[in-house]
Order: C-alpha cells, then sequence, then structure tokens
C-alpha cells in the first residue's frame, strides 16, 4: 500500500503515512532557540538513575519510542552511553526527562557518530523539555567533535521526528519491516544531523 509514492506503515492496525516522516526534512532547519525558561539541563548524576529508568520505563509503556520492552539496568546503560554525553532535564528541581548518546561502532572510522535518545515523563511532554534537551546534546556533541548524530523513530512517532527535524537533522529513509515489536513487524524512520563545526 502507498500513499503519495511512499509506503504506509501499519501499526496496530493504524495506517501512517511515512511520506510526512520524509517530507518534514527536505528543507533545513536551525537548531530550536525557543526553550522554555523552566528547564533546566545538567550532567546526569548518580542520584539521577531511578528517575532516568523511571522515565524510560514510561517511554516504553507508550509502544511509539523503542523496540525495547523492558528497562535496561543502570550498569547496562552505564556502558553503552557515552561517558560526557548524558543529560537530564529539570522543572523546580525534579528530573523531567532526560537524553544520551550511545557509539554507534567500535571501528575507528566512526569514533565521531553517535545514536542519540530522548525521553520525558509522562505529564511534562509539550513543555520544551525535548528542545532543550536537544539542543544541549548537539551542542555539545559539536564541542566534543563528534560529526554525525543518528537516530532511528518510528513513522508514527510524530512529535519526536518534528523535534528532531527543528534541530537539523534531516531524514536519510525509511527502513522497511527492521523489527517486530509485540508481535507486529515495524518501519522506523532513518534520520541524521552532521555537524557544520567538525570539517
Amino acid at each position: 500500500m502507498t500513499s503519495h509514492g511512499l509506503p504506509v506503515t501499519v501499526a496496530r492496525g493504524v495506517g501512517v503515512d511515512t511520506g510526512n516522516a520524509v517530507r518534514g526534512a527536505l528543507t533545513g532547519r536551525p537548531r530550536p532557540e525557543d526553550c522554555p525558561a523552566d528547564v533546566t539541563v545538567r550532567p546526569l548524576e548518580d542520584r539521577d538513575w531511578d528517575a532516568v529508568r523511571r522515565i524510560y520505563g514510561e517511554g516504553i509503556a507508550t509502544g511509539t519510542a523503542t523496540f525495547t520492552t523492558e528497562v535496561p539496568a543502570r550498569e547496562v546503560l552505564d556502558e553503552m552511553w557515552l561517558p560526557g554525553h548524558r543529560w537530564v532535564a529539570e522543572i523546580d528541581g525534579c528530573v523531567v526527562g532526560w537524553a544520551a548518546l550511545s557509539p554507534v561502532s567500535s571501528r575507528e572510522c566512526y569514533a565521531g557518530v553517535a545514536e542519540n535518545s530522548i525521553y520525558v515523563a509522562d505529564g511534562m511532554r509539550g513543555r520544551g523539555v525535548g528542545r532543550v534537551l536537544l539542543r544541549t546534546q548537539v551542542d555539545a556533541a559539536d564541542e566534543a567533535g563528534l560529526w554525525t548524530l543518528q537516530t532511528s523513530i518510528f513513522p508514527e512517532n510524530r512529535t519526536s521526528l518534528a523535534l528532531h527535524h527543528a534541530a537539523g537533522f534531516r531524514t536519510v529513509g525509511i527502513r522497511e519491516r527492521i523489527g517486530k515489536l509485540a508481535g507486529v513487524w515495524h518501519d522506523t524512520v532513518l534520520l541524521e544531523r552532521r555537524s557544520e563545526t567538525v570539517i
């Protein structure tokens, strides 16, 4: 089945036009600068792990954030995420979101390529938390000399697609039926952001 010449993903019986996901990246967009003043971002600390894992679980529960079905142990996340690229967002002293980068390969030629993850707590979505986290993540990656950030997003997760497009990510393509979640095949949209400062 196609729509506008592009495949339609069928997820839980609902057709999702992946054309919208692709078209959102055809024009370049700057980093989001309209971030709310009440959201602060700081490096993740040991005391944050319970909140980070809780928020991860809330994202898993949506069914549109990840193929992961159980929250990984702290030790697994600590080993997977790049040091210096782990962030939490706070509102009034409460952790309401997190962001992290993971290496995509152990090969030296890909040392500057990382995959990003961003999760926002239930009840805090739509308040600009993701924008602040992504802006911080992109700035820190540029400063550290990382040249490409990439991510894979379910086509039905339009909020995350729009967030990344607004931060300068472009759609590379659709990976069709790339994995199963709850026994159902899903496509993902592959996006990347190439740094303009690391040349």
